[in-house]
């Protein structure tokens, strides 16, 4: 039998694909690039447009907290437990560390993200090659691994897909690139559908492959399960050298959403989107205003995280309302294309095109449905938060 938590990553990742097909879509049919505000101000107008904007770069900046305590937890592997304080100090450290290596220039920040990026594949391919002659098939239970024990199968299969989603978010950002290749409308949509697909892929597998070495009562209790996935194939301190490793890998997925957050700022003020502060930059061409803004409020949320009781159990609610902003966008997305149908009617369109977004639409409909209330309302006022700006903007 199959673990929920796999069976959640397949049908994350098929929700994740019919998405980047659903953008693939709306690149080729409308001759735009980029995420949902592209396509709810192309039809929708530019009020709605400001909004989704405001949303969509709120989300890039709330990712960093998340991406940044699954640093620590792998860093912890290496090194041991770090006390609260000194590590709420490492990750105000990191924050300001990226922040100022994009404040110098984009042409530095994506320097070192090319480096890292194949760091990331060094855990992502090794431990697979390694977990695959070692497999337990008795680890494959047919129960659902969760620290939820009263929820329902079905509640606990959704929670898992929601969760496994999470890896995904962020697959429509190869969009931002369209005015640097050639022929975007065709090369875009294929890299973005090819691209969702293969990390699909590769996530899939490596979970089956954690799942084969570490039993899921197991994993229930661990922060860093491919560091202790390498520790049990190899023993000694290999698990402390993917504990490193892991560390910096999640440091790129830092540098790469702090940079497209930046970047996105500045775009959107160009465009006249957003006030004309978040696009001011600094003779390297960098938005320092916008990064600046994107740090203060990253620190803000790591210090209520982290100095909250319950910090494992805070830091679970940020991401499920983190998963939810971002089910939103793609619902936006989703829905723009199939308004975009509507008021092309004439033109016709194929069943495949249609139940491709169907699914997407559904697939998004059910994770919002099974959310906890609490996620949506907590969007709806990250929303409200863009009041006093487009006020300011438009006075």
């Amino acid at each position: 039998m199959v673990p929920g938590a796999i069976k959640g990553w397949i049908i994350g990742g098929l929700g994740a694909i019919s998405i980047a097909t659903v953008y693939g879509f709306l690149s080729l049919e409308t001759h735009k690039n980029g995420g949902p505000h592209i396509y709810a101000k192309l039809l929708f107008g530019d009020k709605i447009g400001f909004f989704v904007s405001w949303l969509y770069w709120c989300g890039a900046w709330f990712c960093n907290p998340i991406v940044i305590s699954t640093s620590i937890n792998y860093l912890q592997q290496a090194i041991g437990p770090i006390p609260t304080v000194v590590r709420f100090i490492l990750e105000v450290i990191i924050v300001l560390f990226f922040t100022l290596l994009n404040i110098r220039g984009i042409r530095k920040a994506g320097f070192l993200e090319t480096i890292l990026i194949f760091i990331k594949m060094i855990p992502l391919v090794l431990i697979p090659l390694l977990a695959i002659p070692s497999i337990n098939l008795d680890n494959f239970k047919p129960e659902l691994c969760s620290i939820k024990p009263n929820m329902s199968t079905f509640g606990l299969l959704i929670s898992t897909c929601t969760i496994a989603f999470w890896g995904f978010v962020g697959l429509e950002e190869g969009g931002s690139t369209a005015n640097s290749v050639k022929n975007p409308n065709k090369s875009v949509p294929l890299a973005i559908v090819l691209g969702t697909s293969i990390v699909a892929l590769i996530c899939l597998i490596n979970t089956v492959a954690t799942f084969g070495i570490i039993s899921c009562d197991e994993l229930v209790n661990t922060d860093a399960p491919l560091a202790a996935v390498l520790g049990r194939l190899l023993g000694g301190n290999y698990d402390k050298i993917l504990g490193i490793l892991t560390f910096i890998m999640c440091c790129g997925s830092l540098n790469a959403w702090v940079l497209f957050s930046g970047q996105f700022a500045q775009t959107s003020a160009d465009e006249n989107i957003f006030p004309k502060i978040f696009g001011k930059a600094n003779k390297n061409g960098a938005p320092y205003v916008s990064l600046t803004i994107s740090a203060i409020g990253t620190i803000s949320i790591i210090a209520l995280l982290e100095f909250s009781e319950g910090v494992k159990e805070a830091y679970s609610k940020f991401l499920d309302m983190s998963i939810i902003m971002y089910v939103v966008l793609y619902l936006i997305a989703i829905i723009s294309y199939l308004t975009f149908v509507y008021k092309n009617k004439e033109k016709g369109y194929s069943i495949t095109k249609l139940l491709i977004t169907s699914f997407a639409f559904l697939f998004c409909a059910i994770i919002l449905v099974n959310s906890n209330p609490k996620d949506f309302i907590a969007v709806i006022l990250i929303l409200l938060t863009s009041l006093p700006v487009y006020y300011f903007k438009n006075k």
